[in-house]
């Protein structure tokens, strides 16, 4: 029963790729290239928009106007791959923007190939009325940067438009080794960011900059934009706050569930090289990896680059080794000096980063529970299973939150709020308001605050886990929602989530005994919300779990740690 709903909301994504036309055909039917750009409209609460690059036409979808599939660069294809995006070819006559476009191109679990290298597309929800400068809401699609689309339910834009009255994108952006890829015969000429490797990143600043340029025509405004994402989402938000490139693009952030890791330019280019060897032995031009090596060698740079460009991007994602949910193992954000600094995060204790702007961060208490429910190893429902993947989960939070909040309020007086996600964790009297097992099996997991903070009820994951969302904590689920969605809402418009209705939700706070953490949560009924006043580090959770286990069990769930390749590197300079 399990191995049938991991199938589902792959299949959803799959039919929404496939219910696009295919790129040939709608070529035809689309308006032709122009040779120059257009004076941006004003809104006029009405479908037809004129944008700096065309005329775009919506529809009107359940209170809201919406926009799908606008593109905001120029697909990155043939010579433009591993390329900076550049601005979208303008066009004459009017588009019709009522179906997404193009997912990255990825392979997903069990359904293999789907999406395209032309993915630069982004969607827009607003209300129906007339109101014009709206704080827009720009949403980054999780997936570990390398699976994931803008077109999956739980990112719509509907509630957040209607109900927060905000102006919200959603945008698709390269992933995995399309999105961010280094080798010096592929990218090293042309501008410091086509040589950056970072190109899903400077995807995203695009987007930020089609924003900032076409915005107001629908009624938003540009000088009042929060950027907001979850999982690989976040980890793309926690880059673009530190990236000069995005610096006056954005001026607010949300890190949901995010982890605070920039790669160097050695790893970038030593995976690539992994990744070479690999399509040449699969090509059959090596035996092994050693002939493999002792081949490229003797390769020219001409060659290899050549080489890397007559694959497709389909034939490169699958020789690389895959993860959970069929994530790629290919590591993203470089720190290249150009795009993101060489400095890494360490900019954030400096008081030096790009874009300093209010910050909303937190995860949810028990995240790496979805991840074990799947990997079924330790067994579910045993205490080595409850040990494992708790001090995973305070790993996640302690490199995720607390250390990020602690080095971007040492030297700067940014407001920082933190909040951490507990709607289905067990309390501490063993109940939980997940039916059946899934308190202890699933808790609080990765991604289950999405439905809250976005407000388009169950999550596509829940495909994955089974039911979590049931008439009996539906009041409770409800009133959260509409906490979380109101905290957003104001912090969007404001750089503040607070009024006086609320319950207070207090900046990070770096002296010991104050509150630091808003925690949000609710039994079947009513809202539980609490505060946290303690600040856990990696070294910290290792300590911990020194402390508590004894060498067995220790043994086994630092063996699991290491198999999380995110901590791989921190565990190395913190245990």
């Amino acid at each position: 029963m399990k191995l049938a709903l991991l199938f589902s909301p792959f299949i959803r994504m799959a039919n929404s790729v496939k219910r696009t036309v295919s790129p040939r055909i709608r070529r035809f039917f689309e308006p032709k290239p122009s040779d120059h750009k257009y004076e941006p409209g004003t809104w006029k609460n009405d479908s037809a928009v004129q944008t700096k690059y065309g005329m775009v036409d919506g529809y009107s979808d359940k209170g809201t106007w919406c926009w799908k599939g606008i593109p905001y660069a120029t697909p990155p294809v043939g010579e433009l791959r591993w390329k900076a995006p550049l601005d979208t070819v303008p066009w004459l006559g009017t588009r019709k923007t009522r179906r997404f476009g193009n997912s990255a191109a990825q392979i997903m679990l069990f359904l293999g190939p789907t999406g395209s290298e032309d993915c630069l597309y982004l969607n827009i929800w607003r209300p129906k009325s007339s109101e014009k400068e709206l704080p827009v809401y720009l949403y980054i699609h999780g997936g570990g940067n390398s699976i994931g689309s803008s077109a999956t339910s739980s990112y719509f834009g509907n509630a957040v438009a209607k109900e927060s009255n905000l102006l919200y994108v959603s945008v698709n952006y390269r992933l995995g080794a399309m999105g961010w890829f280094i080798h010096p015969a592929v990218t090293g000429r042309g501008s410091p960011e086509d040589q950056s490797g970072n190109y899903g990143t400077l995807d995203l600043v695009k987007a930020l900059e089609w924003v900032r340029d076409n915005i107001r025509a629908f009624g938003g405004n540009p000088d009042n934009v929060t950027i907001a994402g979850e999982s690989g989402g976040a980890f793309n938000v926690l880059s673009l706050l530190v990236s000069q490139t995005a610096k006056g693009l954005f001026h607010r952030a949300i890190v949901e569930s995010g982890l605070a890791f920039i790669w160097n330019i050695q790893d970038a280019i030593a995976q690539s090289h992994r990744l070479l060897v690999a399509l040449l032995v699969k090509d059959g031009k090596a035996r092994n990896e050693e002939e493999a090596t002792q081949l490229i060698g003797k390769m020219e740079e001409d060659q290899i680059n050549t080489y890397f460009r007559s694959k497709s991007a389909f034939t490169i994602t699958r020789n690389i080794p895959t993860m959970d949910f069929g994530m790629a193992e290919w590591r993203t954000l470089f720190a290249d000096g150009a795009v993101l600094p060489e400095e890494g995060y360490s900019v954030f204790s400096a008081g030096e980063w790009a874009s300093k702007v209010p910050i909303i961060i937190g995860c949810t208490k028990d995240e790496m529970k979805l991840f074990g429910f799947f990997r079924n190893d330790p067994p579910l429902n045993t205490p080595e299973y409850d040990l494992v993947w708790r001090y995973h989960s305070l790993l996640w939070r302690a490199n995720g939150v607390d250390e990020v909040a602690t080095r971007m309020t040492t030297n700067s007086d940014v407001p920082v709020y933190a909040y951490r996600f507990d709607w289905g964790s067990v309390d501490d009297s063993g109940l939980s308001v997940l039916p059946g097992n899934k308190g202890r099996e699933l808790g609080a997991h990765h991604a289950a605050e999405i439905p809250f903070f976005l407000g388009m009820g169950v999550a596509d994951i829940a495909m994955l886990t089974g039911k979590t969302h049931t008439k009996q904590n539906q009041l409770g689920r409800e009133k959260l929602t509409e906490l979380c969605m109101t905290y957003l809402a104001n912090f969007a418009k404001t750089g503040n989530p607070n009024e006086d209705s609320l319950p207070l939700w207090p900046a990070w706070d770096n002296t010991e005994d104050n509150d630091k953490v808003l925690v949000l949560d609710a039994d079947f009924n009513d809202l539980k919300l609490s505060y946290l006043k303690e600040r856990i580090t990696v070294q910290a959770v290792f300590d911990l779990i020194n402390s508590e286990l004894e060498e067995t069990q220790r043994g086994k769930v630092l063996a699991m740690i290491d198999d999380f390749i995110p901590f791989r590197k921190q565990i190395g300079e913190s245990a």
